[in-house]
């Protein structure tokens, strides 16, 4: 069920139910010249909407916009602060407590440390006030899978899976002009150009990307999801 769907009476009827209700965290952010902006909101609206179908849960509307570093200058990407970031979700889960909601699952599709840090924050502090929380990216469970699909590669943001998953999901907006995507080690110095890190905006060889790798990733992580949705949730 989508949140945004409900109205007011048959939210309040599903919450005595005591639903899990899952929140997409998305991103506004280049993936380079392949991928769509909007790359990291899709692939948790995908894996979130079929997990709560498996556990009859309830999909919350997603926050399109995150904090981004190595990405930052590139146009397209849209970012806001860490603690813009911190006190939205704050607020956010704040407002489901009011409201009923007990059991909450967040799923970022953008993998960035600080912004993980950011949600991570605000979820500590909603567990504190009694929410049972679990935070996560799906790229903790998508990136298991890189021995499979990557056949030894480097991969990463842009790269072979991320492509696949796209071409999984909304294959229309994948360019079929694809490059490989180098990545380059800063040797541990902070650098005022966080890009440089990924000068082509993306990392991996996004040309031995394809739907059917795709769909094997996706399903991992909806399966993986749900099983640790149950361990944790049911029963």
């Amino acid at each position: 069920m989508r949140m945004d769907e409900m109205s007011s009476a048959a939210f309040a009827e599903a919450v005595k139910k005591d639903p899990i209700v899952f929140l997409p965290m998305g991103a506004m952010e280049a993936h380079g010249p392949h991928l769509p902006l909007g790359t990291d909101t899709f692939q948790p609206e995908f894996v979130v909407k079929a997990v709560s179908d498996n556990v009859n849960g309830i999909v919350a509307p997603t926050i399109n916009y995150g904090q981004h570093s190595s990405t930052r200058n590139f146009p397209g990407t849209i970012d806001i602060s860490f603690d813009t970031l911190r006190a939205l979700v704050m607020d956010i889960l704040d407002a489901f407590q009011r409201n009923g909601i007990r059991k909450v699952v967040i799923v970022s599709g953008h993998l960035g440390s600080v912004h993980r840090s950011a949600i991570k924050l605000a979820c500590e502090r909603a567990a504190r006030q009694g929410l049972k929380v679990m935070f996560l990216s799906d790229y903790e469970l998508a990136y298991l899978k890189k021995p499979d699909v990557c056949e030894g590669l480097p991969d990463g943001h842009g790269g072979i899976i991320e492509t696949s998953r796209i071409m999984d999901i909304r294959p229309e907006l994948v360019k079929e002009e694809r490059t490989a995507g180098e990545f380059v080690d800063t040797h541990f110095m902070v650098r005022a150009d966080a890009e440089c890190c990924l000068p082509q905006g993306f990392g991996g060889d996004a040309r031995r990307a394809n739907k059917e790798k795709g769909r094997f990733v996706n399903q991992f992580v909806i399966d993986a999801l749900t099983d640790l949705v149950r361990q944790n949730f049911e029963g």
